[in-house]
């Protein structure tokens, strides 16, 4: 059984600015739904505006590790959330990057434009290969620049070194055409 003492602990451990109320809150989500990633009561209560930023910060990196493909909770309702809440790694809010960062998806054409993205093009290949919708073949490995502002949480933790980003508007190309990107610099403020 977790208690409030136990969420108070790990919200204080992730570094979410919070309030009694918000570990009353997510205390009593847990207690509700009798779980740490209670994907459709969190989007239920993010649609009627019924949830804090901090249970969201909360529950939202939790949520987004232990997903299986194919969620039917829309894109824009994922990015609405995520963009309301702190920036995460690993589920720590910490400041957010200062630099552009270049990253990978596995995915068709119609899904390259993903929240979902890669440091590691091995992966993005892995997803593209095997992790597409039943008898697609059409997946391939997509590369981007994103800049920093964009970036909503890191996940460098387990297998998968994943971002999740907002990379709308920005120029999503073929891996093989890698090179029309421009460079990214240690230095760069983007």
């Amino acid at each position: 059984m977790v208690t409030r003492a136990n969420v108070e602990d790990w919200v204080i451990r992730n570094r979410i600015v919070h309030t009694d109320m918000d570990i009353d809150e997510i205390a009593g989500i847990i207690s509700r739904t009798d779980n740490l990633a209670p994907v459709s009561e969190l989007v239920r209560l993010f649609r009627r505006g019924e949830v804090s930023r901090a249970a969201l910060t909360f529950f939202l990196p939790r949520v987004w590790v232990g997903l299986e493909a194919n969620s039917q909770v829309p894109v824009e309702t994922w990015r609405a959330m995520f963009e309301h809440i702190a920036y995460t790694e690993d589920g720590i809010v910490k400041s957010r990057p200062r630099r552009s960062v270049r990253a990978f998806r596995g995915a068709t054409e119609a899904n390259r434009a993903g929240l979902s993205w890669s440091l590691d093009p091995r992966q993005a290949e892995y997803f593209a290969r095997e992790r597409q919708a039943q008898r697609d073949r059409t997946g391939r490995v997509w590369v981007v620049n994103i800049p920093a502002d964009r970036v909503f949480a890191r996940v460098l933790e387990g297998m998968e070194k994943e971002i999740v980003a907002d990379v709308r508007g920005l120029r999503i190309l073929p891996v093989e055409q890698e090179a029309q990107l421009p460079t990214l610099r240690w230095w760069s403020r983007r």
